[in-house]
């Protein structure tokens, strides 16, 4: 039997552990915690910091893995890219590509090289020099950690008062000790996951995004995006352009956008599977199986026989639920109105939790399927419930 090596066993990585299962390796997993939602699935449990690469590096030596499988976090990716490089494993893109893609200011500076629809944006590795630029810049703006994601650090400034307290956030949650500034863009946001073959793009999942209570961390998806059609063939190219100067591997390529009403620009992009169990809705509105052939993919299979141009069909969503306060966890009112278009949950804590970092602690998610996209937005938008978590 072959041995995989999955780098962490949190809800978003379940598909992933699926997926493993139906292939038939035995799951070698990491974690700094055992009890993940996955790890009973899992064959073998090895406590080791996913994105400490020399020592995942050396486990997967001693465990003479045959494949290793990125977890559903940029860290995850970064040393599933290096040990498959060091290994001469199957299935990623080259670690220098990967550091390109997955931090925002060598991607931002990517794109200003070639002139990809993104945001002008500036790097920086010392407090000073951000300083300066501050004095100078045309605000509002938005400074972010290089290598964060589910909106860590991220801060909007209108003002150098307001940037001066960004700034030391931005720098504290970087593990590498930079930041991205870019100017902000008025629009609505969305999500673009592509699935390459050969440098192009055979499958499309979209979405539009939410955010209420954090505004740097999507709280609601609904698929598909509502200016899908209007941006389509637009993100495309770029894809494909971006996946033909990196020579990048089959697989799963996200972007998220913002849309000004006339173009979309790319303010980030990811090679991996989404948080939020973002493919629980995605699997039902393209019909395809995204997981599992991400899956294929990154263990060096063939994906002879994979749906490929699956259309959009249906309306569907999910809703992390988040509570607006720290406190404890005491009771969930769930609006009577989304009895009729429930068709899942899953729960990540019970009654009791104590909620610390409010914004950025989901206690679990709800899925959705409506009969039209006016209904859906009407349900979950326009009659969004505040106060659905109730905290002692």
């Amino acid at each position: 039997m072959k041995k995989a090596l999955l780098l962490c066993s949190t809800h978003n990585d379940l598909g992933l552990i699926r997926a493993l299962r139906k292939l038939g390796y035995y799951i070698c997993v990491t974690g700094n915690r055992t009890g993940l939602p996955g790890q009973r699935w899992c064959d073998k449990f090895i406590e080791a910091d996913y994105s400490d690469k020399e020592l995942i590096l050396s486990i997967a030596k001693e465990e003479q893995i045959d494949v290793v499988v990125q977890c559903c976090n940029d860290f995850g990716v970064y040393t599933a890219t290096y040990v498959a490089e060091q290994l001469g494993l199957p299935g990623y893109d080259s670690y220098d590509t990967c550091l390109t893609l997955h931090n925002k200011d060598l991607f931002k500076a990517f794109c200003k090289k070639y002139e990809i629809l993104s945001p002008v944006s500036e790097g920086f590795c010392q407090l000073e020099e951000a300083v300066s630029y501050m004095r100078a810049v045309k605000y509002p703006i938005i400074i972010k950690p290089t290598d964060c994601s589910a909106g860590n650090g991220i801060s909007k400034a209108t003002n150098f008062d307001e940037a001066m307290s960004a700034l030391p956030l931005a720098f504290q949650k970087s593990k590498v000790g930079r930041i991205v500034v870019e100017p902000f863009i008025e629009g609505t946001q969305h999500g673009f996951c592509t699935f390459l073959k050969d440098q192009k793009v055979v499958d499309i999942c979209s979405n539009n995004e939410y955010s209420f209570i954090n505004p740097y961390r999507v709280e609601i998806d609904t698929y598909p995006a509502s200016n899908f059609t209007k941006v389509k063939c637009v993100l495309v190219e770029q894809i494909e352009k971006i996946a033909s100067i990196l020579n990048l591997k089959d697989g799963i390529f996200h972007l998220q956008y913002i849309y000004d009403g006339e173009k979309p620009m790319i303010i980030e992009v990811m090679r991996r599977i989404l948080g939020n169990m973002y493919h629980v809705p995605g699997n039902l509105v393209t019909g395809m199986d995204w997981e599992y052939w991400e899956t294929r993919a990154r263990c060096g299979l063939s994906l002879e026989g994979m749906p490929e141009n699956q259309e959009q069909e249906g309306y569907f969503a999910y809703k992390a639920i988040i509570s607006e306060r720290n406190g404890v966890f005491n009771h969930l009112d769930v609006p009577q109105a989304y009895d009729k278009y429930n068709i899942g949950e899953y729960w990540l804590r019970e009654q009791g939790y104590v909620i610390e970092n409010y914004k950025s602690d989901p206690l679990g998610f709800l899925f959705f399927m409506f009969p039209s996209e006016e209904e859906m937005l009407n349900c979950l938008i326009e009659h969004y419930p505040h106060n659905m978590v109730d905290v002692k």
